[in-house]
């Protein structure tokens, strides 16, 4: 399985467009892993975790051609993660040809509040409607808490975060045969009933993604700051889902109380874990 984190950083992007903190500061003057562009990831060239954004301008810096993604994961309906702009150029309106099909997974509530703001950028356009399916050659795939549907090659399986509830925002397991990787972001600490489903299912990570939305010492509302990350970590290690050789990469960045891409890598690396910056591609 190969990851490519499109995007690492938390809603407003990092730097922020008019901050003058001293993270943003450094961030402008440093340049390079402290430029973070809103949260995403690639799996192998065909799925898709958020349909954000920065899905272009990530793609224009590394290369990668968006058209060949068939599969689409969406973790809740946020304007940082979710782009209804980007979506609706797949209708012949635009003079798009030879779309690929596209099955896309996500929550009921999120679906819905996606559909309205699809409707925002072309009047009458729903994705619960079939016909509007047809325009934009889009499968969807409503899925709950425990859901498990398979797309290609690969298992999906559906958890609960507790990021924003009436959204129905929700994390992502991604199996290949006897390899698997959780996308945990955006989230607080994992729920009750998402460590039940890991242990009753038996899964075991290879790798993960997770929230790190704020830096060590400093908490903030609907996210993991860097401490938490460290106790969520262990939370799993304890329950036995993560396997001997996890690879852990932090996601979801912002410049609260963060230091600089190599400073915060050190905390990290002696915590067992890793900081995932714009640009990063893993296989395991």
């Amino acid at each position: 399985m190969k990851l490519t984190f499109l995007g690492t950083a938390a809603a407003t992007a990092c730097p922020l467009v008019f901050c003058r903190c001293a993270a943003c500061r450094m961030a402008w003057e440093k340049g390079g892993k402290d430029l973070r562009r809103r949260s995403s990831l690639l799996i192998d060239d065909d799925l898709l975790i958020d349909l954000g954004p920065d899905l272009m301008s990530a793609a224009f810096a590394f290369g990668i051609d968006v058209s060949r993604i068939r599969y689409w994961l969406q973790t809740h309906s946020h304007s940082d993660h979710f782009d209804a702009a980007h979506l609706v150029t797949r209708i012949s309106d635009y003079a798009t040809i030879d779309t690929l099909p596209l099955a896309l997974c996500a929550s009921p509530e999120t679906m819905r509040h996606m559909s309205e703001r699809l409707g925002m950028e072309e009047y009458g356009a729903a994705l619960e409607n079939p016909l509007w399916q047809k325009r934009l050659n889009l499968s969807p795939h409503p899925l709950h808490h425990g859901d498990t549907v398979t797309l290609g090659h690969r298992r999906i399986t559906a958890v609960e975060s507790n990021h924003d509830p009436r959204d129905g925002s929700l994390l992502w397991v991604i199996e290949e045969g006897n390899t698997a990787f959780l996308y945990a972001t955006d989230t607080m600490q994992f729920t009750e009933n998402a460590l039940a489903l890991f242990k009753e299912r038996s899964l075991r990570f290879d790798a993960m993604a997770i929230d790190h939305t704020y830096g060590p010492g400093t908490s903030g509302g609907g996210h993991l700051c860097a401490d938490e990350v460290v106790a969520e970590i262990n939370r799993l290690k304890s329950i036995g889902c993560l396997k001997p050789h996890c690879r852990i990469f932090a996601t979801h960045i912002s410049h609260e109380g963060m230091p600089l891409h190599e400073e915060l890598s050190a905390f990290a690396a002696k915590n067992g874990y890793e900081i995932a910056f714009d640009g990063l591609t893993i296989t395991f």
